[in-house]
């Protein structure tokens, strides 16, 4: 009888491999006693030029909010009222944060807070604080939050000619002033999908569209004309308008057209005052007709939905914002910068963004905690968090501080110093949780290097983090010198080993490890673009993804999410190209335009979930020691994820209890550029049980995933 299936499973491979082993898969641990979660997704932000196409309204920063920024002060030297920051490239312009707010985040006097009274900088040297008070217990090497909102810049996330600028009209409200003179006309705008080259387009306008916002004439005079268009192409909107005293609401609809296409072409929304006169503008709307709760492009929610992930990451580098800004609707929400330069404001989705999502793809969400927040903003962080997560019915949130402390990169709005960054996080995070209450799962996280020495770090000392978070990213640095074949093997080389001994140092400070980013990290070295992506683009790319989420799972790793749902690419140094990094998804110019690495995350999400149990192998020792294989149960059935990261093919025999198995493959084994080939990448078939066994020829390099009918 076995003979029978072995010659049965033959037919879900081409002829041309050669069967290397015949290995007997057999469940032999219970990994988790709870139940564990499906693999999850780093959701990203949204922006204007790239891929990141999330949000339903493409405008970033409707409401025309002024900026809101925040930033970590390290002091370096105190001199009575006069602190030094430690870090002279974090300063801003002379004069920037003169009249903002501080609030001291470690030390004795944690919790103190006040007026910063003027702020002094010379070219590119350390910047000085002169704050409203001596603080006598303040020492070097403390860390404040500073922050503070300007109205007298441009207007963020906007480009603007002539006389525009912000103006407040009601509490917490703001407009765009347009004031143009007889010869001088005043113009706002917007551009989106300009990324150009071979992305083509990635916001295809496609479906019932609507441009709405609200305008008004402060002084008579002025017209408005309206323009939504791609360029060199006929407008989707052209309107000229007359603008009463009052506001009144204006709302423009149309059908688009477009089609997916490789011609890249930008749009642009533009709003031009003519005349003499001064036009107020607000809450600007424009994208999808009557959008889904949250706010995302339907688009992106059936592509998540697919993806099935078991929690969505909120990590869009919000590290500077404040609590009331995380929760505010759109039009209220300002926009966020917390490191120096003209370039590095962003527009950010809110908590309730978030959460609706989760409930519409059911998962659970794992929110990022700005560091600059005090310890009472994060009682009332952990309050909201409570709200909303009643509100979408979550079963869990998982909170984790701030984004890579450890790394100078977001230093600006991290605390790289170990003790320190435990100290203020254990505060955080216990005043995080008095916030949220019982009667939902809060899940606490710290956040570590990977790939130091001495990886987690002092950080597993943390007293309130449930969890330390890893970023297990592989294949970093490619040479001009190898070759297609050497790079297959690297990328599916294992990590476990290094897991199971940073789960083992977490364990025994009571806490488990947990992955807050994983993928290809393939930037570094001197390999021309062509050489990355023939990894990248390939098959093998979604099965080598597959092996290190197994593998993480069975060192007893729950919470994982995979770097990034869109990323269309990443430019190397020295002119060396373009790399297919960091999005799973080529586009989101329409559903589900999976990469290979998507391809994977959507077929293990299949099968992922429930009582998860680690699988021996049995057979012949080289070819089980490449193999990664995991069992996952409910009272139903039972369902498998197996890699085979070797260069042959073997005969995988399964424990089966029932009549047959269903199977789904993705083959790595052959070079071609398999973006955006899911539906022919994945094949499908199903196999008889027999003696409570299955037999299933899984070719070299593959992801098979099967499961119990």
């Amino acid at each position: 009888m076995l003979k029978i299936l072995i010659l049965l499973a033959l037919s879900i491979i081409p002829p041309s491999y050669c069967i290397a082993a015949n290995l007997n898969l057999t469940s032999e641990r219970l990994i988790d006693a709870q139940n564990v979660p499906r693999y999850g997704l780093n959701l990203g932000g949204p922006s204007y030029w790239g891929a990141e196409q999330l949000r339903a309204n493409i405008v970033r920063n409707p409401g025309f909010m002024p900026l809101l920024d925040r930033s970590i002060v390290i002091v370096e030297q105190k001199e009575g009222w006069q602190i030094k920051d430690k870090d002279s490239w974090v300063g801003r312009s002379d004069g920037f944060w003169t009249g903002g707010n501080y609030q001291v985040l470690s030390g004795e006097q944690a919790g103190e807070q006040g007026r910063i009274r003027d702020y002094r900088r010379k070219g590119q040297e350390n910047g000085y604080f002169w704050l409203d008070k001596a603080l006598p217990a303040l020492i070097m090497g403390d860390a404040l939050s500073v922050e503070k909102i300007s109205s007298t810049q441009a207007i963020p996330q906007w480009w603007s000619n002539g006389r525009v600028n912000l103006v407040p009209y009601a509490a917490s409200a703001y407009a765009a002033r347009l004031q143009p003179s007889a010869n001088y006309p005043a113009q706002l705008a917007s551009y989106f999908d300009t990324l150009g080259g071979e992305a083509g387009r990635l916001l295809p306008i496609n479906g019932e569209w609507q441009l709405r916002f609200k305008v008004r004439s402060e002084r008579s005079g002025a017209k408005l004309s309206v323009r939504f268009a791609r360029d060199k192409m006929p407008a989707f909107v052209q309107e000229n308008i007359e603008p009463k005293s009052e506001w009144q609401s204006v709302n423009l609809t149309w059908k688009g057209l477009e089609g997916l296409s490789t011609v890249a072409a930008p749009l642009s929304l533009t709003f031009q005052a003519e005349g003499d006169g001064e036009i107020w503008l607000d809450e600007v709307y424009l994208g999808e007709k009557d959008p889904l709760p949250g706010g995302f492009r339907r688009a992106v929610v059936d592509t998540v939905k697919t993806l099935r992930p078991g929690y969505l990451r909120d990590w869009q580098g919000q590290l500077g914002d404040n609590v009331s800004n995380r929760f505010i609707g759109e039009f209220e929400r300002h926009p966020i910068r917390y490191r120096p330069g003209d370039n590095e404001s962003f527009f950010a989705y809110s908590i309730p963004d978030l959460f609706a999502l989760c409930t519409q793809v059911q998962a659970q969400p794992w929110v990022i905690g700005p560091p600059t927040l005090s310890s009472s903003e994060w009682f009332s962080f952990g309050q909201r968090l409570r709200i909303e997560a009643d509100k979408a019915q979550l079963r869990e949130v998982v909170l984790e501080f701030g984004n890579e402390n450890w790394n100078a990169l977001f230093r600006p709005a991290g605390l790289s110093d170990v003790k320190q960054h435990q100290q203020v996080a254990d505060s955080a995070l216990a005043a995080a949780k008095r916030g949220f209450g019982s009667g939902r799962q809060l899940i606490t996280v710290v956040n570590a290097p990977f790939l130091w020495g001495d990886s987690p770090g002092a950080i597993v000392n943390s007293t309130q983090a449930d969890r330390v978070a890893v970023a297990p990213y592989f294949l970093y640095e490619i040479s001009g010198n190898d070759n297609e074949k050497t790079l297959r093997q690297r990328a599916l080389s294992s990590q476990l080993p290094l897991l199971l001994k940073q789960q083992q140092l977490s364990k025994a400070k009571n806490k488990q490890l947990a992955i807050y980013e994983i993928n290809f990290h393939s930037t570094l070295g001197n390999a021309p673009a062509a050489l990355r992506n023939s990894i990248l683009k390939n098959a093998i790319s979604g099965v080598a993804l597959a092996r290190q989420l197994i593998d993480a799972s069975l060192a007893g790793l729950r919470e994982q999410a995979v770097y990034s749902l869109a990323g269309f690419s990443v430019k190397l140094d020295k002119n060396l190209g373009d790399i297919a990094l960091f999005g799973i998804t080529r586009d989101l110019a329409q559903a589900n335009r999976f990469r290979p690495t998507g391809v994977a995350l959507a077929m293990l999400n299949e099968i992922a979930g429930g009582q998860a149990h680690s699988l021996r192998c049995n057979g012949e020792l080289a070819a089980c020691s490449q193999i990664s294989a995991i069992l996952f149960k409910d009272a139903a059935r039972m369902r498998f994820a197996i890699v085979n990261a070797a260069e042959t093919a073997h005969t995988m025999n399964l424990p089966c209890a029932s009549k047959a198995i269903t199977w789904a493959l993705l083959d790595g084994s052959q070079s071609a550029n398999h973006e955006l080939e899911s539906t022919r990448l994945i094949r499908r078939g199903k196999v008889n049980c027999a003696q409570n066994q299955a037999s299933i020829v899984l070719p070299p390099q593959s992801l098979l995933i099967a499961k119990e009918e």
